[in-house]
């Protein structure tokens, strides 16, 4: 019993002193990005996220010093990352538009089936801990429901009882499928963003390979297959190529 106790307070305490060093870190990055030391404030900002630490802030402060160095591509990235872990983070997202406005490029995004468009704007609606939440409510809802079916007293309330009992445990099944797919995008969203200024995407992995198109920084990927040091890719117009792994960062 001790032990557990024991163990318990120096978690809390490993706990409190991570969380004291991660608000002196992101204060030093603030000052300076506003000192206009933009390149030691995205080392302090890299050290967080190195250590675990989380953020849809971090991301946003990082995307914004990062497009004070310059580099268009890891802006887009962190901002992208932002949004993924806050959908409805409004300064990400216009920073993110402003800059998809300023790249050149011909690929015209094909339209997302309408299903697929539903699914994903359902599942950042709430979040995976809303999500999980309307499930667990409308879980229990449905066996309260089953209860009135089994100690009803009349058969209209019994046959109520059941009918609600089994479509409220049935619609459960959907935020909870949401959750879980809301909490595996954030894990790997499968997508990354071109962080080199340009690069070839190639018809094969190898540098000697055909070349499919020229593909600016800022361009967003889905990732399909790894292969020795290449990922195979689709474009938002459905081209498919090879890039090497070094020109992308993950979102």
């Amino acid at each position: 019993m001790k032990k557990g106790i024991i163990a318990f307070m120096l978690f809390v305490f490993i706990a409190k002193l991570f969380a004291g060093n991660a608000e002196d870190l992101f204060a030093e990055g603030n000052k300076a990005y506003q000192a206009k030391d933009f390149a030691k404030a995205i080392e302090r900002y890299e050290q967080l996220a190195t250590d675990g630490y989380k953020s849809s802030d971090l991301e946003y402060n990082l995307g914004n010093a990062w497009y004070r160095q310059g580099s268009t591509g890891r802006a887009i990235l962190h901002f992208e990352r932002a949004l993924v872990l806050e959908p409805k983070h409004q300064a990400a997202a216009k920073n993110l538009a402003f800059l998809r406005s300023k790249i050149t490029t011909d690929i015209e995004p094909l339209p997302d089936f309408f299903l697929k468009q539903w699914w994903k704007s359902a599942q950042m609606a709430l979040g995976a801990t809303g999500m999980g939440l309307l499930a667990m409510l409308l879980w229990w809802a449905g066996f309260g429901a089953l209860a009135v079916w089994q100690i009803g007293k009349s058969r209209p309330q019994k046959k109520w009882g059941l009918i609600a009992g089994v479509c409220l445990l049935g619609i459960s099944l959907l935020p909870f499928a949401l959750a879980m797919s809301r909490t595996a995008y954030g894990k790997h969203s499968g997508e990354a963003i071109l962080v080199q200024k340009t690069a070839i995407l190639r018809s094969a992995p190898e540098d000697g390979s055909q070349e499919v198109l020229t593909i600016a920084e800022g361009t967003k990927l889905k990732q399909i297959t790894q292969l020795e040091g290449w990922w195979q890719v689709s474009l938002e117009n459905g081209e498919t190529g090879w890039l090497p792994e070094q020109a992308m960062e993950r979102i």
